[in-house]
Order: structure tokens, then sequence, then C-alpha cells
């Protein structure tokens, strides 16, 4: 059960959904890399953050930030759920506090990338609204991403 949502906001903040985010590491190269990276970002406020919590634990997490090429363009970064509360509405409570913040700022479009083969987000992003703009290499050579927009 979702407890709340929230915005990221401070450092402390910043801190737990980078513990959070850590304990669920993703099969693209260089990941911790990335994420340390990604939490100075969301230090500085260049990325930004939805977080849902139950108990006091963050159960869920969004990271976005404007697309470098394409300001109108909100790209979703990072979108993860704990295992065990998946399949709970904590994904789409993620999902549509990420829409609001979006069509609040201008955006005119979601984007996101996920792995061809995990085919449960792929499905999730679907039934949101989402829909297949590409499939490209942007990480692994032998893996594709599927990038998927929503428009607002």
């Amino acid at each position: 059960m979702i407890g709340e949502i929230k915005f990221l906001k401070d450092y402390k903040e910043v801190q737990k959904v980078y513990e959070f985010v850590k304990k669920f590491p993703l099969d693209y190269p260089n990941f911790f890399v990335w994420l340390d990276k990604c939490k100075k970002q969301l230090e500085t406020g260049d990325k930004k953050s939805f977080y849902a919590t139950s108990n006091g634990q963050i159960i869920g997490s969004v990271i976005f930030q404007t697309e470098r090429r394409e300001s109108s363009v909100l790209e979703i970064k990072n979108f993860r759920v704990a295992e065990e509360h998946s399949r709970k509405g904590v994904g789409s409570a993620l999902e549509i506090m990420v829409c609001s913040y979006a069509k609040f700022n201008s955006y005119n479009k979601i984007q996101i990338d996920t792995h061809q083969n995990n085919l449960t987000m792929i499905q999730f992003l679907i039934k949101k609204g989402y829909t297949i703009e590409a499939e490209e290499y942007l990480y692994l050579l032998d893996k594709p991403e599927v990038i998927l927009v929503k428009k607002l």
C-alpha cells in the first residue's frame, strides 16, 4: 500500500532515492557510474524525481529530466518499483505524477526507453498511453532499446 508520493526536494531525500535505486541495478553498461552522476544531477536539480513510500520506506521512484536535444520533451531516465510492491498501483501513481508535472511545465511529450525484453514495462507503458516510436541500440550492441512516447 502506498503511503504517499513525494517530489524529491532536498539532499536527504536524494540520498534515500539513490540508495533505493542502488538496490536494484539494471543491466546497463556502467550503471553505477551513471547512478553516481545521477545523484549529483538530482542534487543540482538537473534531474528531478518523484518517489513513493510505504511505512516510511521508499517502494518506487521515477527520475526524469528535460530531454537534452528537445526542450519540449520530458525524458524518464529511471523508473522502478520494488518487486514486492509491483502490480499494486505504485507505478501508476508515479506515472500520473510525472504526467501532471509534464503538463504543468508545458512539455509536449514524455519519452522513455527500456530493454526490448522488458515486456512488463513495455506493456505497462502502452496501457498508460505510450506508443512505441523506435527501436535503437542505445547502450549495448546486442540488446536493442524500445523507445516509447506519450503525447500530452
